[in-house]
């Protein structure tokens, strides 16, 4: 992904530029509407203004990304995730780890540390910059108040995956912000046509969002042999567009490895990268080089790329109608910019798949 330049933001995006550098402030959009670029900026701004701004998203793989997104503005604040900050700054206040609602420590105890705050007057002057800010909790952001913590969040209600999220409504009465969230409507990272194949499993998108003007490939589903297959048509794909980034979202750590083991045999392991949480030779992705990056889809969100190629469409055996089953696969075809592939190895297709017209998702037998 290029950031675009200071000069080259439009309207509504200069608008999260100009907001004040005091109180909290909500931000808005769907999928491809800058959210990401506009984090960078805002905490980019503070910082140059002199203010203690920390950039904070909840998906390690995501700080990563926006690390580099653009390093000449990045080096100027510090980016970090959710539970790195909240451990930080817990240990640093009361010499003592956060207290926890449960023996993994992934889930505080968010009463008892707004009481132990309010107890000792705890107090920051920090500001906090949140990319994916629906991926954390309420609590958090009740927490911040208390704290006297300033906070801009960007979110998107529409991908909440998983538990423990927040709704806009929650957020804005979390953090008593009364203002109408700043709206970042035009889709800048998507083809039409993949614009078009993602409102199938959010209606509402139709009408909130214009369709891009950008035109494209029309997404397609393939019925493969084996994802032996597949990979040697990745393959094939990556020499015919070497400029391209590609991104393999997996529902399975097992596939993932899979798949970087065969794509190593057929010579692409320079080119290839993997991610996984807590592994540590899998831990790390170097954003600027490595075109083939393989992910999970607990780590895709707040990515892009510019082709998607998705192996495993048989692990999506869900109800095809569930909401959540939905806005999965709402997320997953706007990780892509240009191309869109899906894969499935059984003889029928995914039923999710099967009410999408053939205009909007053009069926090959491998």
């Amino acid at each position: 992904m290029k950031i675009p330049s200071l000069l080259d933001l439009e309207i509504e995006q200069q608008a999260v530029i100009h907001l004040p550098f005091h109180g909290s402030h909500v931000i808005t959009g769907s999928p491809g509407g800058g959210k990401t670029v506009m984090a960078v900026y805002r905490a980019w701004a503070m910082a140059t203004a002199g203010r203690d701004v920390v950039l904070v998203t909840r998906s390690n793989l995501l700080c990563q990304y926006l690390a580099q997104l653009a390093p000449d503005l990045t080096e100027a604040f510090d980016i970090t995730t959710y539970h790195r900050w909240v451990r930080t700054f817990w240990r640093a206040r009361f010499s003592t780890g956060p207290p926890k609602t449960d023996e993994g420590g992934w889930s505080y105890d968010w009463i008892e540390m707004q009481r132990d705050c309010l107890l000792k007057n705890v107090r920051s002057a920090a500001h906090l910059v949140i990319d994916e800010g629906q991926n954390l909790p309420v609590g958090f952001y009740q927490l911040c108040r208390v704290l006297g913590v300033g906070v801009t969040v960007f979110a998107d209600e529409n991908q909440r995956i998983g538990d423990d999220q927040s709704t806009m409504s929650e957020i804005r009465g979390a953090l008593a912000v009364r203002a109408d969230p700043l709206v970042l409507r035009r889709n800048r990272r998507n083809s039409r046509e993949i614009a078009m194949l993602a409102s199938e499993f959010h209606k509402e998108a139709r009408d909130e969002v214009p369709l891009p003007e950008r035109v494209g490939r029309t997404p397609t589903l393939l019925k493969v042999p084996s994802l032996g297959h597949l990979l040697k048509g990745v393959s094939q794909y990556f020499t015919a567009h070497p400029g391209r980034s590609i991104g393999i979202i997996c529902r399975s750590t097992r596939l993932l490895l899979d798949i970087q083991s065969s794509l190593t045999h057929l010579g692409l392991a320079k080119h290839t990268q993997a991610y996984v949480h807590d592994d540590r030779h899998r831990d790390t992705v170097d954003f600027s080089r490595r075109r083939i990056r393989i992910v999970s889809t607990a780590s895709m969100k707040g990515l892009e790329f510019d082709s998607v190629f998705v192996p495993d469409l048989d692990a999506y055996t869900e109800d095809p109608t569930s909401v959540e089953a939905r806005l999965r696969f709402f997320v997953l075809c706007t990780r892509a910019c240009e191309d869109l592939h899906f894969a499935h190895l059984g003889p029928q297709e995914p039923a999710i798949l099967s009410n999408v017209p053939e205009s909007l998702l053009v069926r090959h037998t491998g």
